[in-house]
This record gives structure tokens, C-alpha cells and sequence, in this order.
């Protein structure tokens, strides 16, 4: 979602943007094939090969030969199109990789003359290994450490730039340029709601969208909904997820798939496409995020683009993302607080309208305006590098 949005957005802005990866067998960056372009949401698609023009050039036949004409075998660097866009550009690395991974595009990118920046999305593998289970305390500490070396490191909310700091000066590091870029609350294909709706179907919809792991919440989340239907007169409720399994703790969805089997007013719709999220954000009264720690939080927003309510976290990003209106915060590890939150917006038709008045009253990031304060960003550290601050 984060990349594809950051590729849409800065794609807006006028700039030549191409999507990358790292080949190990030629030990360079090479484009993406046409497929993988298409999966990022690039409509078009790369070409396959290279231009015929390009093949009547002497002087790139090596490279030819080597690649066998096609892009996604083609060192970025020495591709007959791309390699003119490459130096003196910004390699940006926009998600979790390896620190080996990591030093391994550094040391390419500064043989070829860019700058590089990362975007940096939490720390929690750091502080709380026990709730990451696919990652160790140690490759995440690495792959930080590695982010140190960057031209810029630009963090998606305050709370993960001060938890970057705050590792980095654990470890005696320099900490690099940091900045602060919010990511967009934008839903692909899903324009900003400019009135509120509820579902008209006589009963109160609750949607929670996230991946069913542990610091995601949902045994408390599940309980407190039960509870609250206990506790409702004359106010029917359904809680509908939306979530992929965490191969680290299957027993959650687990638990969550024998659930609805035994009640009917919880439904688990897994993966869903695109589509279908939009359809459950829009038909839905008001939606619950019940983790406790994240980098930024984004259902929270997502919810808010929709001008639904939102019951989350009274504290860590998900209070700083709740501070502009639109969402009711409660202590999301207490189970009896998070019942009585949905209690509150379930059965107070007028506090929803009001919660949903502030959310679409809100100034809501687009990916357009994402990257646009990104290429302010590197156009701020291109100059003082280049001013020689």
C-alpha cells in the first residue's frame, strides 16, 4: 500500500520515478519486470526490452548480450534508457529489508553518485520482540544501524522518529538527518467522502482492519464485542475484520475462524480486495483499531477519509493521529474500556454524527500531497548538501 502510493504520488509530481530492485547475480539495481510494475499500480507497465534503437548502438552490445535485451536483467547504470535519470538522483528505500540488504544498495548507489534516503516506519522488532515473530531484535537493530549511513531518514509520524533517535543514541550513533512525512490517509480508488452516512440496515456495523498478530489486539477486541452485545438493549451489532493470518501466530486466526462459526454477528472476510474494502469502510458505522503499538497507524486515518469514527489507542501514534478529531480513544489493553468504547459509539447515534462532523471536517493527506512533501524533502538536504551545511 505504502509503496504503491508513494509511486502514484511522486509519479504526480512530474518527476521521473521508476521502481527498482536489487539483483544479487549481477550485484546491481535493476528495473522491475513489466509484471511486477503492473502490481505497484503502474497501469502501463515497463517494456519488456529494450528499445530497437538502443540495440543499434556497438557500444552497448556487451550489455546486450549480458542482459539478453531485457530490462529486468539490465544493470540501472547501464540501461540505455534509465542509466541518463540515475546519476545525481535519490534512491529511496520505502520498506523493512535487511541491513545487509540495505548496505548492499548504499554502497551501489554511492558508487554511482545518488543520495539515498529511507523511509523509516517503527522500531517495534527493537523494543518489543516478542510481538514480532517473523523478524529478530537483532536484524532490526541492524537493519536501523545500516539506515544510519542514509543522506536522509524520513520517519511516517513524530513517534517513530523519537523512537529512532532514542535507538540510535542506545547504540552511541550519529543520528542522521531525520525528518517527519505522515503518510496519506488516501484509499486508491476511493475519493474523499464529503457527507456522512451511516447503513441504514438496522443494525450497528464495526469493521477492524488489520493483520491478525499479536500486538493487533483482536482476543481483547473480540471480547469486548461480545460483551457489549451482552450489554446493548435493543442495539444489534456485527463486527466484521478484515485481515490476513500471521504465519507467526496461527492459533489467532484460529481462534477468530471457530468464533464465527459459534456466532453469526462476526464475520472474518481475510484478504479482500481493493473494492471490497472501500465497500466495508462505507457501509460500516464506525471501525476499531485495537493495537497498541504501531509506526503510524493507518486504518486510523483510512477510517477518518471516510468520515467514520474511529475507536483507538489513547496513546503512541495512534493519539497523535486521533488528535485532529473524529476518533474516541480509550485504553485498548484494558478489555473492560475498549467494551465501554464500543458501547458508547454503538448505541450514541449523536456522538457518532458528531465523531464523523470532525473527521470529514479534517484535513486528510492525499498521496499526491505525500509526494510532493517528499521531493521537498530531498530538495531540502540536496541543497544544503550542495550549499555545503
Amino acid at each position: 500500500m505504502v509503496v504503491r502510493g508513494m509511486l502514484a504520488g511522486l509519479a504526480s509530481q512530474d518527476c521521473a520515478v521508476y521502481p527498482l530492485r536489487w539483483s544479487f547475480r549481477r550485484s546491481s539495481l535493476t528495473p522491475l519486470r513489466s509484471g511486477w510494475e503492473q502490481n505497484l499500480g503502474r497501469v502501463a507497465g515497463a517494456i519488456p526490452g529494450w528499445p530497437v534503437s538502443a540495440i543499434l548502438q556497438p557500444q552497448l552490445w556487451p550489455t546486450w548480450f549480458d542482459s539478453r535485451g531485457m530490462n529486468h536483467k539490465t544493470p540501472i547504470h547501464q540501461h540505455p534508457v534509465h542509466a541518463k535519470y540515475f546519476k545525481n538522483g535519490w534512491l529511496i528505500l520505502p520498506e523493512l529489508m535487511t541491513g545487509e540488504h540495505a548496505r548492499l544498495m548504499i554502497q551501489y548507489a554511492r558508487q554511482h553518485h545518488m543520495r539515498i534516503a529511507g523511509v523509516f516506519h517503527d522500531a517495534i522488532a527493537w523494543f518489543h520482540p516478542e510481538l514480532v515473530w517473523h523478524w529478530t531484535r537483532e536484524q532490526h537493530a541492524d537493519y536501523m544501524v545500516a539506515f544510519s549511513e542514509l543522506d536522509v531518514v524520513i520517519a511516517v509520524s513524530k513517534y517513530s522518529a523519537q523512537q529512532y533517535q532514542e535507538f540510535l543514541r542506545s547504540q552511541g550513533r550519529l543520528i542522521p538527518p531525520l525528518r517527519v512525512c505522515t503518510l496519506a490517509a488516501e484509499i486508491s480508488g476511493g475519493p474523499r467522502e464529503t457527507r456522512s452516512t451511516e447503513n441504514s440496515k438496522g443494525v450497528v456495523r464495526i469493521l477492524c482492519v488489520s493483520t491478525l498478530e499479536p500486538r493487533k489486539n483482536h482476543y481483547r477486541i473480540l471480547n469486548a464485542f461480545q460483551a457489549a452485545c451482552g450489554r446493548s438493549v435493543g442495539i444489534r451489532m456485527e463486527l466484521h475484520l478484515v485481515g490476513a493470518p500471521y504465519e507467526g501466530a496461527p492459533e489467532i486466526s484460529g481462534a477468530v475462524r471457530a468464533l464465527t462459526k459459534r456466532n453469526s454477528t462476526i464475520i472474518w472476510h481475510e484478504n479482500v480486495d481493493a473494492e471490497k474494502l472501500l465497500e466495508l469502510y462505507r457501509d460500516c458505522d464506525f471501525t476499531v483499531f485495537g493495537s497498541w503499538i504501531e509506526g503510524f497507524g493507518l486504518p486510523v486515518v483510512e477510517s477518518l477519509w471516510f468520515g467514520k469514527p474511529c475507536l483507538c489507542a489513547n496513546e503512541g501514534v495512534m493519539a497523535e493521529n486521533a488528535m485532529g478529531g473524529g476518533c474516541l480513544t480509550v485504553d485498548v489493553q484494558n478489555t473492560e474500556a475498549l467494551t465501554l468504547g464500543m458501547l458508547q459509539l454503538a448505541c450514541d447515534a449523536d456522538l457518532r454524527k458528531k465523531l464523523a462532523r470532525e473527521a470529514l471536517a479534517r484535513k486528510m493527506k492525499t498521496w499526491k500531497e505525500y509526494g510532493a512533501e517528499i521531493l521537498e524533502i530531498l530538495d531540502e538536504i540536496s541543497h544544503a548538501e550542495s550549499s555545503g551545511k
